[in-house]
């Protein structure tokens, strides 16, 4: 059997966010199969291989990728973006559930950093058991690469490796994307037995002071701190971490005196802590 498999040429968008993942969480689409700021290879008037779904992780819609067919072939998805960017991102996080046809079937995410339309950087992640629940995955999406960089392309790909079995009607689902991780946190504990998060020491602080957290189960941790009107300063944490308790260090070298928040996120659980920064 002789199989199909498109690829596009991939478009340059221009984001005026540096560094994050245009339409991260699949909530704006241009219509029911196109995703707004992505691309896809679907052919509505053939085949059609990423939709709208409602089963999302996290808010209403999701992207689904599908294996349809179209005149006894299979045609493979390949969903993309690409984003303007200026550093490197060492962890690019998600959230899937995957349903493949046959145990050769495979859900690849490919990354590739650019730099003057040369390749500087790439990573990527092949799954393939079936996750009928949202999963988190991770992977460097720079393979470890620290250069010079101004573009990264991100595509979702679902191929089968069958001669025999196409894969047709496997699908996944994707959601909540995200780039960023702090290479400086440290794990001091792997056995939690609930999610909490410390109050800094030293508080009062100046400059530095260091933050503790703790959850019992891998979860997607996001941990800021914003001033005491509600402004974003700065974010210590976001990424899929192992269960376990994390400490971080905050530096307010270049904020003014005054009353800051720590808020940690890690799946439902919120908490906040009252930082004072005296100079």
């Amino acid at each position: 059997m002789k199989f199909v498999t498109l690829t596009l040429l991939i478009l340059s968008i221009t984001i005026n966010l540096d560094a994050q993942i245009p339409n991260a969480g699949f909530e704006d689409w241009i219509d029911q199969n196109t995703p707004q700021n992505w691309t896809t290879n679907n052919l509505p008037s053939a085949w059609i291989t990423v939709s709208r779904s409602t089963n999302a992780h996290a808010g209403s819609y999701a992207a689904k990728v599908e294996i349809p067919e179209y005149g006894g072939f299979p045609i493979f998805p390949v969903l993309t973006v690409t984003f303007p960017v200026t550093e490197y991102s060492h962890s690019l996080t998600g959230y899937y559930q995957f349903y493949p046809v046959g145990n050769e079937v495979v859900m690849s995410v490919y990354t590739y950093y650019f730099k003057d339309g040369l390749l500087a950087g790439s990573g990527s992640i092949d799954i393939s058991n079936t996750a009928s629940s949202y999963t988190p995955f991770s992977f460097d999406p720079s393979g470890g690469y620290n250069g010079p960089t101004d573009s990264l392309w991100i595509q979702f790909e679902i191929v089968s490796n069958s001669g025999s079995n196409p894969g047709i009607g496997s699908y996944a689902l994707i959601d909540q994307l995200s780039l960023g991780g702090t290479s400086d946190i440290k794990q001091i504990n792997q056995n939690p037995t609930s999610y909490f998060l410390q109050q800094n020491y030293p508080n009062p602080f100046n400059p530095s002071t260091s933050i503790e957290f703790s959850i019992p189960e891998e979860s997607f941790v996001e941990l800021k701190v914003f001033d005491i009107l509600g402004n974003e300063v700065v974010t210590l944490a976001k990424n899929i971490f192992a269960a376990g308790t994390y400490k971080t260090d905050f530096n307010a070298d270049d904020l003014p005196s005054g009353t800051y928040i720590a808020r940690l996120t890690a799946g439902n659980f919120i908490q906040t802590k009252k930082m004072l920064l005296l100079k």
